[in-house]
């Protein structure tokens, strides 16, 4: 799902206080109350690594139905998930270069990333914390928006924020005339150096994200997420790609 903007006003300078922002902020707040919920979740991943020259890749699709209510998060697995994520773990067992990505996919869907997933006000709330840099007034999917660009600091390793030498945080969000989030684009980059001769890592990682509103809450309707880092001068390298779809049952 495209984000398709098209700019139709030039952007404008945002002062301290700026109405889309107190917008935004005032419908984060009201989707602080979120009720029972019920997803089809879809999860596309890709992954290649490359180490010392030599490149190694996999994907995988995984489907998983979950239900977040008063009584918790409950998440059910297809059986035949279950079998090829085993079989995938003997493949492994006998070529130890072979990637699992089944098995990795299962990992992104840990309860915590879920409910994540599944309610999305309080982590907008903390990226859209201050005064926007930039706004803009721009068509978004054929109707009018804002949006609104905040800067903020990657979330690193302890070992990558002491070596760090540069990081970059953009986070840019548009949303509807009431403030409700339509869609977010984060882009964060970063690198380091460990020692003058060697020891040189950078990363960066995109994420786009389509918004929908249920039961009182914000969450994911669908996400694009683009991960790449380099270690050891390039000797170790890897990229994993995301593609996450929740829909109604």
């Amino acid at each position: 799902m495209g984000v398709g903007i098209a700019v139709i006003a030039g952007m404008l300078a945002a002062p301290a206080g700026t109405g889309a922002a107190s917008d935004l902020s005032r419908r984060l707040a009201s989707l602080r109350s979120p009720a029972p919920v019920a997803v089809r979740l879809r999860l596309d991943l890709r992954l290649e690594r490359t180490l010392h020259k030599k490149t190694a890749k996999g994907e995988a699709s995984l489907r998983v139905e979950v239900e977040e209510d008063a009584a918790g998060l409950h998440v059910r697995w297809e059986p035949g998930l279950l079998r090829d994520a085993n079989e995938e773990e003997r493949g492994h067992d006998q070529d130890p270069d072979r990637l699992t990505p089944l098995r990795e996919g299962m990992k992104e869907l840990d309860p915590a990333r879920l409910g994540h997933l599944l309610d999305q006000a309080g982590s907008l709330a903390g990226l859209t914390r201050g005064d926007p840099v930039e706004e803009a007034v721009e068509t978004f999917e054929g109707k009018e928006a804002r949006r609104l660009v905040f800067r903020f600091s990657p979330r690193l390793s302890w070992t990558e924020q002491y070596y760090l030498r540069r990081s970059d945080g953009r986070f840019t969000v548009w949303i509807a005339a009431d403030g409700t989030p339509l869609a977010s684009a984060s882009e964060a980059s970063f690198e380091g150096k460990t020692s003058r001769a060697f020891g040189r890592f950078k990363g960066s990682a995109t994420v786009r994200t389509h918004y929908a509103v249920e039961g009182g809450r914000l969450r994911v309707a669908e996400r694009d997420a683009d991960e790449r880092n380099s270690r050891d001068d390039g000797g170790e390298v890897e990229h994993v790609s995301r593609h996450f779809v929740l829909e109604a049952p």
